[in-house]
């Protein structure tokens, strides 16, 4: 998953999860209301826990693949050191 995306996932669940939560402990609202807003405040927490963990695998994919590609350039000769194709 992109970062973009689970970045999105975890700023939207948070949000439910914050909004949710208020008007519960407000409790202003009727009973089936404040029982369904409970239910979204308990799912956008499952929502924000999986976001979170895919953002940081996604920040830890990229950072990798950007550690290889830094490799890759370092790891070429130039000049004098470069190395020869081996004659066959």
């Amino acid at each position: 998953m992109s970062i973009g995306k689970a970045a999105g996932i975890t700023v939207a669940s948070a949000i439910l999860v914050t909004g949710s939560t208020y008007w519960v402990v407000k409790g202003t609202l009727s009973a089936g209301m404040t029982r369904l807003l409970a239910v979204i405040s308990l799912l956008s927490l499952v929502g924000l826990a999986y976001g979170m963990i895919e953002l940081a695998l996604a920040v830890i994919a990229t950072t990798a693949e950007r550690r290889r590609m830094a490799r890759e350039v370092t790891e070429r000769r130039q000049g004098d050191r470069a190395r020869t194709p081996t004659p066959r």
